[in-house]
C-alpha cells in the first residue's frame, strides 16, 4: 500500500479546503459534506455536460445538506465552461 502525505488548508477568506500531496496535486473541496473537489467538479462539466448545479446534482451529491458550497460549485462549473469554450475556438 503507497501513502500519500497530504496537507489540509483552510482558507483564510472561506470555508474551503484545500489538498495538496507531495506530487503536486492540488485539490479543493468545495463540499465538505460529501467531500466533493473541484475536480470531480470539473470532470463532470467534462464527461457529462453538466452546466449548471441541476445538472451536476445529476450527476453527483453535492449542496443539498448545508448549502455553503454551492456559489462556489457554480463557479468552478463556470469557469470550466469558459475555458473548454476558449480552448476548443484556438484549436
Amino acid at each position: 500500500m503507497i501513502f500519500i502525505p497530504i496537507c489540509l488548508a483552510l482558507c483564510a477568506n472561506s470555508n474551503y479546503y484545500h489538498l495538496y500531496n507531495v506530487y503536486g496535486v492540488n485539490q479543493m473541496y468545495v463540499c465538505m459534506c460529501y467531500g466533493v473537489t473541484d475536480k470531480a467538479i470539473i470532470q463532470a462539466v467534462e464527461k457529462h455536460g453538466a452546466g449548471n448545479l441541476r445538472e451536476l446534482r445529476e450527476v453527483m451529491d453535492i449542496g443539498s445538506q448545508c448549502g455553503k458550497c454551492i456559489s462556489m460549485a457554480q463557479q468552478v462549473i463556470d469557469s470550466t465552461i469558459i475555458d473548454e469554450s476558449l480552448f476548443r475556438e484556438v484549436c
